[in-house]
């Protein structure tokens, strides 16, 4: 049971940064609780909105996200707390950006499914 909870949680977050890629707000709609909680690497917090508004409208453009590694702690039945570490490429006014972050995301049921309530990302040092 456990196994099946975090091979559904990667698939979620596969898909998430996928719809970030592809600049697919709907997708990202379904996948983001209302009450999201969203820290860039910057430290800017964003709502919900501001994050799809913000990716749809071309002001965060995502190239690639490349997950390199990627633990998922199931924390009762009804929440998952995701670390890992990914290699961010991004679409910037003077060409391309391309950085590492460590991160931690908490997936929890909300209504039967599973949707991301908090994303916190940090900058990393290039090894």
């Amino acid at each position: 049971m456990v196994a099946k909870v975090i091979e559904a949680i990667r698939g979620l977050e596969r898909d998430r940064f996928r719809a970030m890629v592809e600049g697919n707000g709907q997708q990202l709609h379904a996948l983001l609780s209302d009450n999201v909680i969203y820290v860039h690497t910057n430290g800017k917090r964003e709502s919900k909105q501001q994050f799809i508004d913000g990716i749809t409208a071309g002001r965060r453009r995502y190239r690639q996200i490349e997950v390199q590694s990627q633990e998922v702690l199931p924390v009762g039945r009804e929440a998952c707390v995701i670390t890992g570490r990914a290699l961010i490429e991004m679409e910037a006014n003077n060409g391309a950006l391309l950085f590492p972050i460590a991160y931690m995301a908490v997936q929890a049921q909300e209504d039967g499914k599973w949707r991301l309530i908090a994303w916190q990302a940090t900058r990393c040092a290039i090894e």
